[in-house]
């Protein structure tokens, strides 16, 4: 090392040149701490250096003007044309450039230069496989860190990036094409990116994100129609994320794909695969499809065909079809809300739905007169029953009404009505049936449960509750439907019972012994008990009822025309009834209702509290409360939550808030979703899939 080099070396180290000769090694502070080595320097015209790391006699000291004065070098050297080393012949094009800064900005050129190739050692390399234009912008972005592009470059731009594996500019290239994509140019762009082979994350996703937005238009395109692959078609026709357009919209872009080349009518029978019938509406099937050429030419379009048909017809059992051809297009549920209460008197007659992003929709379309007490969820339909209803008088009576909603077509279907008006009562998905049980109306409490057959579009009485009940929650969890709380003739219970239809297929006793529980009774199933039949005991029954459908009086037998079901499980914690209940991860979780009724003065206590119940221990957990006890409220899941809304509280208001409660950490929060528009008490509330054309007929809530 040379003495003029020595020396400026050794005024780089602690500051003192005498330490060093002194033999004296005396340790110095470094500015910062040694725990923050990592941290960003300082900056700033005070301080163009700074100490980063102090050891003893060496100090570290981090240029905050290195990088930039490096890259700024190269530019300096490359303008004056100074130390350029090799000569790069592309198209009759000679680009000089400096090896060692080829080698640090593409991978292609740092093997090139420094593995055992031939290019290593040679001052002039030809290059083929891509144009002089291209390179030179490439060539340009290593030294000045800048890009231009237009449509008419992009593409020998991006060759020239995949060449030399300059990977910043092919994520510049991709971004820029992805942001010019129109209907007009998106063959040529789907054409560049895949020519290409561009790797790059989340380009691909977007590309596709674009073409199944603008699927229907673009396939009215002649370049989109040549390019397009069967395999492509394919993927998009078997995504949900098609949603935006009618089934029957898709089948006439199949039909131009197929128009296009007679050669592709031979795939007509793999395509229509992916289309969904059931979707479409009967009149488009007899109207456009039947009538089209490639019904006569394909087999497999008229069995497709058939199928629809056939499910249009059997309108009862459309529920319990679970096919690719009659599931919605829909890649993300949403939250919705049928009716409710405003107030004491006026329905809420609109079906409002948590949209994105984040935002309260009125669903337009047709409605139904009722505000019902109970919610069924079969095959993505929702089962609206009984509840109340305005009568002749002006007054809300109790309804045997069932009311059936497809979100497929947005319309809605009066179903059979029940065997019996019945208002807060609870109910249950099994298998086919959806099961009511108990309830009252204005004049009588009941504890008879009926099960609606849905391929027969009739109701028929099951074994009956063990006790005459309302104000109860119903839900099913392991194909067995769990009844919890409610109201007795007494007061608020803590009962836990549960239905399980194919517990016993030899009869069975189900005894209902009220001086077990005060709060509501408890229900012993022993299919030991009697040999030739079902026997239910219950309880004292309301005054004044006769009908053996709803009431009866204590220890009458029953006629043995169904297997006794019913079985007590454990207690809740809290006597509670106007709950909800909803199950989400193999467990059963309870929140709010009321906790005490006071008869004599029709005085009830709010009940914030949460529970959880596991049915593999039969036990149930306290979880934390609600930040406000709250009844008649709404439930359901999204996003690994659960979601409560509205209802009323027990301040005295009817509330338009959401709470949402993380099973997982056992929290609640506030604010996570935007108020309702309005503040509901009764709702009903669950997830369901849209199509995104009927979601366009929506209407934002003020």
């Amino acid at each position: 090392m040379s003495e003029g080099a020595r020396s400026v070396w050794s005024k780089r180290g602690c500051g003192d040149s005498q330490r060093r000769d002194q033999g004296k090694h005396k340790q110095r502070k470094c500015e910062r701490p040694l725990s923050m080595l990592s941290a960003k320097p300082e900056t700033g015209p005070e301080a163009p250096k700074r100490c980063v790391m102090s050891g003893g006699e060496v100090e570290v000291y981090l240029s905050q003007v290195h990088d930039g004065s490096v890259s700024s070098g190269f530019r300096a050297l490359y303008e004056e044309r100074l130390l350029l080393d090799v000569t790069l012949l592309i198209e009759e094009h000679h680009f000089h450039a400096h090896k060692a800064l080829l080698a640090t900005q593409s991978d292609y050129f740092r093997v090139m230069f420094t593995a055992d190739m031939r290019e290593r050692d040679q001052d002039k390399i030809h290059m083929k496989g891509l144009t002089a234009a291209g390179f030179g912008h490439v060539l340009r972005f290593m030294y000045y860190g800048s890009l231009e592009l237009s449509m008419v470059t992009v593409q020998e731009i991006l060759q020239a990036a995949m060449y030399v594996q300059l990977t910043e500019v092919v994520e510049f290239c991709c971004s820029f094409l992805l942001s010019k994509i129109c209907l007009e140019n998106c063959a040529e762009v789907m054409r560049l990116l895949e020519d290409f082979s561009v790797g790059v994350e989340g380009v691909q996703e977007q590309l596709d994100n674009f073409l199944l937005e603008n699927f229907v238009p673009l396939m009215s395109k002649p370049d989109f129609l040549l390019y397009l692959s069967l395999e492509r078609l394919q993927a998009y026709l078997d995504s949900d994320a098609l949603s935006r357009f009618p089934e029957i919209e898709l089948y006439e872009s199949v039909q131009a794909w197929l128009r296009h080349d007679r050669r592709r009518w031979r795939h007509t029978d793999t395509v229509v695969q992916s289309l969904r019938f059931c979707l479409m509406t009967a009149a488009n099937v007899f109207e456009k499809v039947k009538t089209s050429e490639f019904y006569r030419y394909s087999r497999q379009l008229r069995q497709e065909v058939d199928q629809a048909l056939s499910y249009f017809h059997d309108v009862n059992e459309q529920p319990l079809v679970e096919t690719r051809s009659n599931r919605i297009r829909s890649v993300r549920p949403q939250t919705a809300v049928f009716r409710g209460m405003i107030g004491h008197s006026m329905v809420n007659s609109k079906i409002l739905l948590l949209h994105k992003p984040k935002v309260w929709w009125e669903l337009e379309g047709p409605q139904v007169p009722l505000r019902p007490d109970c919610l069924a969820i079969v095959n993505n339909f929702a089962f609206l029953l009984g509840g109340e209803e305005l009568g002749p008088d002006g007054e809300f009576h109790a309804s045997s009404k069932v009311y059936r909603y497809d979100p497929r077509q947005n319309s809605w279907l009066r179903m059979a009505d029940m065997s019996v008006p019945r208002s807060e009562f609870a109910v249950g998905v099994i298998g086919k049936f959806i099961y009511a049980v108990a309830g009252r109306t204005r004049d009588e409490t009941f504890y008879s449960t009926e099960r609606y057959d849905i391929t027969g579009d009739r109701w028929e009485f099951v074994d009956p509750y063990p006790v005459n009940k309302y104000g109860h929650e119903g839900t099913v969890l392991n194909g067995k439907l769990y009844i919890t709380g409610g109201i007795t003739s007494s007061s608020t219970s803590k009962q836990v019972c549960v239905f399980d239809p194919g517990r016993d297929a030899g009869g069975g006793v189900c005894l209902f012994d009220p001086g077990r529980d005060a709060g509501g009774g408890v229900c012993v199933f022993d299919p030991g008990r009697d040999a030739g039949g079902g026997l239910c005991v219950a309880g004292s029954a309301g005054a004044g009822t006769t009908d053996t459908h709803r009431t009866r009086s204590a220890r009458t037998p029953l006629p043995n025309t169904h297997t006794s079901c019913w079985e007590n499980k454990s207690k809740m914690n809290y006597a509670r009834c106007f709950h909800k209940m909803i199950s989400h991860n193999g467990k059963l979780y309870v929140f709010g209702g009321v906790c005490v009724i006071l008869r004599a003065s029709f005085e009830s206590q709010g009940c914030p509290s949460t529970e959880v119940y596991d049915p593999e221990t039969d036990e149930w957990t306290i979880l934390a409360s609600m930040p406000i006890g709250r009844s008649g409220h709404g439930v359901a899941v999204l996003d690994r939550q659960i979601m409560v809304l509205g209802g009323l509280c027990y301040n005295g208001h009817y509330s338009d808030s959401i709470l949402t409660f993380d099973p997982d950490d056992n929290k609640w929060k506030e604010d996570e979703y935007p108020r309702m528009p309005c503040k509901l008490d009764g709702l009903q509330v669950c997830t369901l899939h849209f199509p995104e054309y009927v979601l366009e007929h929506v209407r934002r809530c003020s």
